[in-house]
């Protein structure tokens, strides 16, 4: 069957909390400690993808603080209105990070959860990010490391090979994790005080199927990329991942013994947290 373009995002949206969603879920936490929320703040969120970040800030602001969850995709601000809809406290919108609508100085807060990197230019958006921040107020944002160090990455690695047009595309994604590259961004762009570190989730699905149906879903930008493989490539690329699994970077672990044993999809996945000020 072929899906009507409607159809694609609804299946992207809605396997982006299987793969990407559970993911990027675990870097959230450091992410709002970084940025130091406290009740009564004003967040703006930008890159929500479903809004789990938001939901995460809504709690620290409290009823007297705000949340504002924006993203690019029509489709993922709709899906985040699902799990974001009956809050008080936040307001979604369709923006463009590198082109913000909201007035100079208005938050106290900026969180950009794995998503700067898909800027056509990062340091345009850090530079928006610094004239909505009020004095003080601070820019959190996480972006990947290396493709290596995951089975995403490796994945991103498998396609391109089957799919060069895409090579360019898919180097944009890790082209921010080098350490002290973002730092320099951040500077660049007239934020202080910038601090980085490393996190790391490590992540558990019960099988290769709860971890590759996702992707063929939609599921991110790496979904996306596999969805629009040829059959044969897309066979490919999942046997490759199959494949993959007990490999260096502890991708993988047995399950039982014998010739035939399972093994499940543990997916080790570094990213580059920078927390920086505005004066």
């Amino acid at each position: 069957m072929v899906m009507t373009e409607l159809q694609f995002r609804d299946t992207a949206a809605a396997g982006y909390d299987q793969v990407v969603g559970r993911m990027t879920a675990q870097f959230i936490p450091p992410l709002l400690q970084a940025a130091r929320i406290v009740p009564g703040h004003r967040v703006l969120d930008i890159a929500i993808g479903t809004g789990i970040a938001a939901e995460a800030a809504v709690v620290r602001v409290g009823p007297s603080g705000h949340v504002v969850a924006t993203d690019i995709s029509p489709a993922l601000v709709e899906r985040a209105r699902e799990r974001l809809g009956g809050l008080s406290a936040v307001a979604l919108a369709v923006e463009d990070g590198q082109a913000l609508t909201f007035q100079a100085e208005r938050f106290d807060a900026v969180l950009c959860n794995q998503g700067l990197m898909y800027f056509p230019d990062p340091a345009r958006g850090l530079a928006e990010f610094h004239r909505v921040l009020r004095p003080g107020g601070r820019a959190a944002t996480s972006v990947p490391t290396t493709p290596e160090r995951s089975l995403t990455g490796r994945v991103h690695a498998s396609i391109a090979r089957y799919a060069p047009s895409k090579a360019a595309e898919i180097r944009r994604i890790f082209s921010l994790g080098a350490e002290g590259h973002l730092r320099l961004l951040l500077e660049a762009a007239g934020l202080v005080e910038v601090e980085d570190a490393i996190e790391v989730v490590r992540m558990a699905f019960p099988s290769f199927d709860a971890y590759f149906n996702g992707v063929e879903r939609g599921a991110g930008n790496v979904g996306q990329d596999y969805v629009a493989l040829p059959e044969d490539a897309r066979r490919a690329v999942r046997e490759e991942a199959r494949r993959d699994l007990g490999d260096a970077g502890g991708t993988g672990r047995d399950r039982g013994g014998g010739q035939d044993r399972q093994r499940t999809p543990l997916e080790h996945f570094p990213i580059m947290l920078d927390l920086a000020q505005r004066h």
